[in-house]
This record gives C-alpha cells, sequence and structure tokens, in this order.
C-alpha cells in the first residue's frame, strides 16, 4: 500500500496558514485570563464584577455561536468560516479602541463596552475554532486527517504562552501601583489620566492582535485554498437528541467537560490575584513608597521565593529582561505563565503515558491529585499554596482530550452533534468562574473560592473511575 503524507506537498503554504490559527486563537483566550487582574487595578472592581470578562467570552462568546458557526460552514465552505471568524476575531480587537475613549466619560459605560468588544472577539474564536479544526482534517487524505490535526493543534499551548508573555510586557507592567483606596481618593481628572495610561496599554496590544489578524485574513483570501465544505446537509437534530440524552456516559461526559473547563478557567482566573494575595506583593511594592524607581521594584519582588528568582534569574540569564517584575500583577502573573510550561510539559508526558495506561485511568488519578493541589491551595497559603496552585496545572493537562474522546465512544452516526454538544460545553468556563467570583467577595477570602474548581474535580473523578469504566452503548438509529 502507498503511504499517505500527511502534509501532501500541494497543501503546505495553506496548511501553514490554518495552522497559524490554532496558535493565534490561543493567544485572547489566556491574554484575556490576565485582564480580570489588570481590569480590576484599572476600575477597581470587585472579583465577581471582574469575572463577568469569562461571562461575556466562553458564555455569550465561544457558547453562543458554536451552533451558528456549525451552520454557516455546513452551508458554505470551510474557508469562508475561517474568514468569517477572522473578521470577527479583528472587529472584537479593534472595539478596544472607543471603549477606551469612553473611559474619560463614563467608566462603567466603558467597562460594558469593552465586554461586548470579547463578545464579538470570541464569537470569532468560535467560529475560528469550529471551521479550522475541521478544515485541518479536511484538506488532505483522509488516512492521515486525525495526524494532521494533532500536529496543528499542538502549536496551540504555545500561543497561550504567548498570551500571558504579552500582558506581562504590554499590559501589567504598565500598571499603576496605586490601591483602590488610593485611587477613590484622587481627583476625578488625575484619575482618569492613571486609567487611560493603562487602558491604552491595554487597548493597544488587542488592536495589534487584530492588525495580526487582518494580514492572516488577507493571506487566505489571496491563497488559492483547497475546496472543501461539508457533503452531508441532513442532520436529525430531534432523534439525535433523543439519543444522545438517554447515553448515560455522553451525558456524563458533558457534564465532566463543563465542570473541567470551568475549573480550569478559574484556576487560571484568579491565580494572579491569589499569588498577589498570599505573597502580600501589593504591600511591598507600596512599603516602596511612590517614588521607587523600576529597579528597587525589580529587587524587591525578584527574591521573595525560590521559585519565582529562579524564573526570572533564568529569563535574565537569556537576556528578556521584560519578564523582571515591575508590579504586584505583573509578578503574580509569573506563576501564571509557570502554570501554562507545566501544563504543556504535562500534556506531552500523559500523552505518552497513554502507551501504557488507559485515559479513563489516568483522568481519574489526575482528578483526585487535582483535588489534592486544590485542598493545599485552600489550606496550605504562602508559597505552598501556590506551588500547589501552579500544580494543578499539570493535572488539567490531559483532561480536555481524555473527556472528549471518552465521551462521544460508541455514538457512532451521533458523533458530529454529539461532539458539537462537547464544544458548547466551553460554557462551563463563564458559570464556575462567576460563583468563583462571587463565593471569593461574600467570603472576603479567594482562597474559601478554590472550594469551587475543588468540587469540579470530584465530578470529573467522578466520570472517570465511575461512569466511563462502563462500555457505551452503541446509540439505536431510527
Amino acid at each position: 500500500m502507498e503511504k499517505q503524507q500527511i502534509i501532501p506537498k500541494g497543501i503546505v503554504w495553506p496548511f501553514i496558514l490554518l495552522t497559524s490559527l490554532f496558535f493565534a486563537w490561543a493567544i485572547p483566550n489566556n491574554l484575556t485570563d490576565t485582564m480580570l487582574a489588570a481590569f480590576k487595578r484599572i476600575m477597581s472592581l470587585t472579583d465577581s464584577k471582574t469575572a463577568w470578562i469569562q461571562l461575556a467570552c466562553y458564555l455569550f462568546g465561544y457558547g453562543g455561536f458554536a451552533i451558528p458557526a456549525a451552520l454557516f460552514i455546513k452551508k458554505y465552505t470551510y474557508k469562508s468560516g475561517v474568514m468569517l471568524g477572522l473578521c470577527m476575531y479583528a472587529l472584537g480587537a479593534f472595539m478596544f479602541y472607543p471603549a477606551m475613549l469612553m473611559a474619560g466619560v463614563n467608566v462603567n459605560i466603558s467597562f460594558l463596552m469593552f465586554l461586548l468588544a470579547l463578545v464579538i472577539l470570541f464569537a470569532g474564536l468560535s467560529i475560528l475554532e469550529t471551521s479550522a479544526n475541521s478544515y485541518v482534517y479536511a484538506i488532505g487524505p483522509e488516512q492521515t486527517g486525525t495526524q494532521r490535526l494533532n500536529f496543528a493543534q499542538s502549536f496551540n499551548p504555545f500561543g497561550a504562552i504567548t498570551g500571558v508573555v504579552l500582558s506581562q510586557i504590554f499590559v501589567l507592567s504598565q500598571l499603576n501601583t496605586m490601591s483602590a483606596e488610593e485611587r477613590a481618593a484622587l481627583p476625578a481628572a488625575e484619575l482618569i489620566k492613571i486609567q487611560g495610561t493603562e487602558l491604552n496599554a491595554v487597548t493597544a496590544t488587542y488592536m495589534g492582535l487584530g492588525l495580526v489578524m487582518v494580514f492572516i485574513l488577507l493571506a487566505i483570501w489571496l491563497t488559492r485554498m483547497p475546496y472543501a465544505k461539508e457533503e452531508d446537509k441532513k442532520l436529525d437534530f430531534l432523534g439525535t437528541f433523543r439519543r444522545l440524552i438517554k447515553n448515560r456516559n455522553y451525558v456524563w461526559g458533558v457534564t465532566a467537560q463543563f465542570f473541567y473547563v470551568g475549573a480550569q478557567i478559574a484556576v487560571w482566573s484568579f491565580i494572579i490575584r491569589y499569588a498577589m494575595q498570599q505573597l502580600q506583593l501589593d504591600a511591598i511594592v507600596s512599603q516602596l513608597g511612590k517614588d521607587a524607581s523600576p529597579d528597587e521594584i525589580i529587587a524587591s519582588l525578584r527574591s521573595i521565593e525560590p521559585l519565582s528568582a529562579g524564573f526570572y534569574n533564568f529569563t535574565e540569564f537569556l537576556g528578556i529582561k521584560a519578564f523582571l517584575p515591575r508590579t504586584a500583577e505583573q509578578a503574580g502573573a509569573t506563576y501564571y505563565i509557570l502554570s501554562l510550561v507545566l501544563f504543556v510539559v504535562g500534556r506531552f508526558t500523559f500523552t505518552g503515558l497513554m502507551r501504557f495506561f488507559k485515559p479513563r485511568i489516568l483522568l481519574t488519578t489526575l482528578s483526585f491529585l487535582a483535588i489534592l493541589c486544590t485542598l493545599v491551595t485552600i489550606y496550605g497559603g504562602g508559597w505552598i499554596g501556590i506551588y500547589a496552585l501552579v500544580g494543578i496545572s499539570g493535572c488539567m493537562s490531559l483532561m480536555f482530550p481524555t473527556i472528549y474522546g471518552l465521551g462521544i465512544a460508541g455514538l457512532g452516526g451521533d458523533t458530529k452533534i454529539g461532539g458539537a454538544g462537547m464544544i458548547m460545553a466551553i460554557a462551563g468556563a463563564a458559570v464556575l468562574t462567576q460563583i468563583q467570583g462571587i463565593v471569593s467577595d461574600q467570603s472576603g477570602s479567594i482562597k474559601l473560592a478554590f472550594w469551587v474548581p475543588a468540587i469540579a474535580f470530584g465530578i470529573i473523578a467522578y466520570y472517570g473511575a465511575v461512569v466511563s469504566r462502563k462500555k457505551p452503548a452503541k446509540p439505536e438509529m431510527g
């Protein structure tokens, strides 16, 4: 038999363009996680109000546009879906500019405009992800489709790390270190000036991303991309829904995915806040006084505990001094970067271990380890709690694809709609993050708020240990 190429010669350039999208849509996903800390500082928001950022991104943006995206692709082509997704991605990024201008008039309306911009941007990501995954699979030989898709997806975690790095360099490092109480005491004109400078840093970063998306859009538009579109135009939604709702493994799989994505975003959204509180980073900076130089701030923040100190020394050795912390938020984001690095390492490590252990065994084991790490985060505190919080990311690394694969097992002809249900479960990010923000505000403790992801990991552990162990029954078609 002739060996099929993963990337045939005729589609190398189109494949490179499509693969760049996997990197591109991960950037705002993780850049936006750090915006909770940024907007909390800039606008003196509560934790529950900053959690509206994730509600806008994942419930109204991602969750609300996944099925419309699938219908659009089915009617037109994958290329059309990709271009529409890029257009909305860029539009949402550019809408940060009028939102920034409104801050000088009314800061509350400005925040709402930023949320609207994020809804549009993440709607673009939803359409883009729905289109690109299927397109990459379809543009080459069917026999190598899965390999081709996995190769393209391998660039996604690097985009995630890039998003946090961009926030470190261009946003968090530009924040004024004044507390909410100090800002409230300022004259209105002076506060507006400070907020304007900070929001300009946020806006410039997103608009820069928007310009890059326009260039990618033009490149795809001008490139003769392989023609591909959905051939199956008939979908029995009602019949499929009835079969899926009776499938215990699938229903629990979607439930587990809902709680996993919610736990992931909840952990990552509040990691900066947790680190700032546990290490008293604000107090360390404020003790230096308002006239402290960047070098004095860096010196005070870089040697608080050995993990971050090692990271700063390593990046300084490489000549990347932009990672050296100039604000409390930037120092807190260091642990977010370390979490993502561990997430990437864990994904490759546990994927390799699947050669020796069943996926459900790994899922169950990692879920229990995640619960343990979360409990240490809640009751340990200090640098021990922070290390445990970083460790959660290593446990989460394999969860999404493993739950996805276990959940759609045995669906047969219902796999396509079943997979769409798994993507819709991303809305859990909005719900659990909002609940965690409310718990944090009501209890007055960001530590206790981590009981939200702890419970989520318990549900995932139940799915892996109890539900998924039973062989899924094949759906009755009719």
